[in-house]
């Protein structure tokens, strides 16, 4: 009956050893930018820890699968103590007393450590594992939490889209006849017209009749009649801008010639552009099966080089071999003045007021509302730079872009604009996610 007593009192004492421990205050962890500061106050005598044992007590913070783990601290009961420091001493460590991380049981303990924040730390909890060490039923406790939940990194977000500027042009009455199909191609450096050649006969019937159907319709009033003149990048930039309006004047002069009954003067047309037809180059490269057209058309990107040495690196490529290909092959094409449009008030042309009535609501700022007032005449051309204002202003850049590059197919002068102010919140909206990313990568 004895024995069994005694073994009873060591079975519940084995147990009491086990759960002793350590009690935890007073918890913080904070952030400063960079670094992560855990703090927190052991209590060494509130339960108690046996003479002869310690507790190794282990925080981490994780936030599911990731963990980091900190500083331990170990708790000595005396009689721990005095062993260890035996034993060091033997060992020939006669100096050996506690470290930093080490403290005898009755103190108040004030831990603190710091670990590098990271970005998986938006959620975050401290924990510890307590160990007792030095009885035969040492073993792992159940980890304790001691803070849940705190965010400690915040993802930075990108800022709010930006709403660029927007252009409109009033829209006034225009009859289109497709300004690719009305092309005079003119021979190298000439403005004179010449109807046998690059089948300009068959564009000047259709420009006439274009200008008949105009006058021969009484509920069309004629107001201008634009034309735009080019010359090929292949001479000089002053010559091929007189090339390029003497041009556009040349064909001015043979309507008026050809249709004295309308008495058409000088005063009724505009001339756009003039200049040297570099956007013109562009496309018809861009659509060749020229083997080094990307090394011309990097070249024609490049604005931070004048238009002569565009030319001189052109002329370099291959010996020479592609200049030559292109003067037969791509110049003839951009030597030319180009029918584009007549505009004229009309007593039933309908979609011009509503397109206009569309910028006005745009202008109000009420962007959805012009969207759909326009949609009912969005397949006329004049409609296409509002249509694209409309979505641009409502920040969708990818649905407004195709209608700009449309409009500008269709020489609407301020399409280029707001193609411009897209690619300028474009290039905004990479720099900002390239700092983003360079802030983040400091905390993987």
């Amino acid at each position: 009956m004895k024995k069994a007593l005694v073994l009873a009192l060591m079975i519940f004492g084995m147990s009491s050893l086990a759960k002793a421990q350590t009690v935890i205050t007073d918890e913080s962890m904070t952030h400063d930018g960079t670094t992560v500061t855990v703090s927190f106050n052991i209590d060494t005598d509130v339960k108690g820890i046996p003479s002869r044992r310690k507790e190794v007590i282990m925080p981490y913070i994780y936030n599911g699968k990731d963990t980091l783990w900190m500083d331990v601290v170990e708790v000595y009961g005396k009689g721990r103590y005095k062993r260890e420091r035996q034993e060091n001493h033997i060992n020939g460590d006669k100096d050996w007393e506690l470290a930093d991380n080490q403290t005898l049981k009755g103190d108040i303990y004030v831990y603190e450590d710091q670990v590098p924040l990271k970005r998986w730390m938006k959620s975050a909890n401290l924990s510890i594992k307590r160990q007792l060490v030095g009885c035969a039923c040492e073993k792992d406790q159940d980890d304790e939490n001691i803070a849940e939940g705190v965010a400690l990194f915040e993802e930075p977000q990108m800022p709010a889209r930006r709403t660029p500027a927007y252009a409109l042009n009033e829209v006034g009455k225009t009859w289109d006849f497709g300004q690719d199909e009305l092309e005079i191609i003119f021979k190298v450096s000439k403005i004179e017209i010449d109807s046998t050649v690059f089948n300009n006969e068959v564009t000047f019937g259709k420009i006439l009749a274009a200008v008949d159907k105009i006058f021969s319709n009484p509920n069309y009033k004629m107001n201008k009649i634009e034309v735009a003149g080019y010359a090929s990048p292949e001479g000089p930039p002053a010559f091929n801008t007189w090339l390029g309006e003497n041009r556009a004047k040349a064909l001015i002069n043979y309507i008026i010639e050809q249709r004295p009954q309308y008495g058409l003067t000088m005063d009724d047309f505009e001339i756009v552009n003039g200049d040297e037809n570099w956007a013109g180059l562009r496309r018809v490269v861009a659509a060749s099966d020229i083997e080094e057209k990307d090394q011309v058309l990097a070249i024609i990107d490049n604005e931070g080089i004048p238009s002569e040495r565009k030319k001189l690196q052109i002329e370099a490529i291959n010996y020479g071999w592609v200049w030559k290909k292109m003067l037969t092959e791509i110049y003839p094409h951009l030597r030319s003045a180009r029918y584009l449009a007549v505009y004229y008030d009309s007593t039933d042309d309908k979609a011009v007021d509503i397109i206009n009535e569309a910028n006005a609501l745009i202008d109000e700022g009420k962007y959805a509302e012009a969207y759909d007032h326009v949609k009912p005449v969005s397949d006329d051309m004049r409609a296409f730079n509002t249509v694209g204002v409309a979505l641009m202003m409502q920040g969708q850049f990818e649905e407004a872009m195709p209608w700009f590059e449309k409009a500008l197919e269709g020489n609407c002068p301020t399409a280029q604009q707001n193609i411009d102010a897209i690619n300028a919140e474009y290039a905004y909206e990479a720099e900002q996610r390239a700092a983003i990313e360079e802030y983040l990568s400091k905390y993987e």
